[in-house]
């Protein structure tokens, strides 16, 4: 992710982002957000849920790391409980489905401009794009439904070009 969209998260959710650009023999948040720009709102809307759960459960989430990993989000994190608070059991459950809905959330965007995306591959790399994304870098849907989707929609293009 570019810096400068790195650093308006960063700002927003200080608390957890607490490791950006720390000391790399500590933290894998020295390298910043290992994605791209097109999973940003994806990640504000994580970690906004995040931060609210913990303003109000005496559970504070920190980001380990964040990356794509096999073309989904990744989102690593450990946990720190507050002094002075009586911490529900559920807490730990809620934040891990709260993560988990948003790796899977990211199967379906286009790691490049936030659009919808499918599964996309080449030569063994995996990603989530949209239809432009994967034509201008030679990446071909992995489910052949989308294939034969994404071929009609380039057959219809030829014909209307011809």
């Amino acid at each position: 992710m570019n810096k400068e969209l790195e650093l308006k998260l960063v700002e927003k959710y200080p608390n957890i982002l607490c490791d950006y650009g720390g000391d790399m023999k500590k933290t894998c948040m020295h390298w910043g957000m290992e994605c791209c720009d097109g999973w940003y709102d994806l990640l504000n809307e994580l970690l906004e849920k995040l931060d609210f759960i913990s303003k109000h459960s005496g559970v504070q989430v920190v980001a380990d790391q964040i990356k794509e990993k096999f073309g989904t989000l990744r989102f690593y994190y450990s946990t720190i409980i507050k002094p002075d608070f009586n911490v529900e059991p559920i807490v730990d459950k809620i934040i891990s489905d709260v993560v988990t809905a948003a790796e899977r959330q990211s199967a379906y965007i286009c790691e490049n401009t936030g659009k919808r995306g499918v599964s996309c591959s080449r030569m063994g790399w995996l990603r989530t794009l949209c239809k432009e994304e994967a034509d201008k870098d030679g990446y071909i849907p992995i489910n052949p439904r989308d294939a034969k989707y994404w071929d009609e929609l380039n057959s219809k293009k030829n014909d209307k070009d011809h």
